[in-house]
């Protein structure tokens, strides 16, 4: 058995020498690449509290107004005869709306969307996606793998279970088919 799981890994690491993109063939690049998608997510769901928390100020300023104006709007003429209900008015539509309009308007995505951007031009290429898809498909072609083996990620020797999506499939099967691999 471990001389079946060296031989795996050798001919894995032998595959990925061949293939000349570049990201995929260095164990070192790949480690970054998943610190920083995990950097990534952090600043995801920092994002996603930030405008949580504007959504939330926005429908609580929304369920003030819809019960002031439903109020208001039963008896217009006589929420208005009352000299600070004119006022009140006045002032929200002066001074309240134009604050929420500001709020709806602040860009809290801008931290995320910097991170993203920095983190982007480390990203690996779609040749880098090429070059992963058809060191999988030597490994399905060196040890005789039926595809239903690959996508369930029943590969011996390996140490995590990982399954490829349909999606994942389509993406191999569409690098096969634009590199005018017709067997995969």
């Amino acid at each position: 058995m471990k001389l079946w799981v060296s031989a795996l890994l050798m001919a894995w690491f032998g595959v990925l020498s061949c293939v000349q993109a570049e990201f995929f063939t260095s164990i070192g690049h790949m480690t970054d690449l998943i610190y920083a998608e995990k950097e990534l997510v952090q600043s995801l769901k920092e994002y996603i509290l930030v405008e949580e928390a504007k959504l939330s100020k926005i429908k609580s300023w929304a369920n003030k107004m819809e019960a002031l104006t439903s109020k208001s709007a039963a008896d217009a003429e006589g929420y208005l005869a009352h000299p600070v209900n004119a006022y009140k008015l006045v002032k929200r539509l002066n001074t309240d709306w134009p604050a929420l309009e500001d709020l709806v308007l602040q860009d809290s995505a801008a931290g995320f969307i910097a991170n993203l951007s920095v983190q982007r031009q480390f990203f690996p290429t779609d040749e880098d996606e090429i070059g992963a898809a058809k060191a999988l498909m030597r490994l399905q072609d060196t040890y005789r793998l039926d595809p239903g083996t690959i996508s369930r990620g029943e590969l011996p020797g390996t140490k995590y279970q990982a399954m490829l999506s349909v999606d994942d499939c389509f993406g191999m099967g569409r690098s096969a088919y634009n590199e005018g691999d017709y067997y995969h």
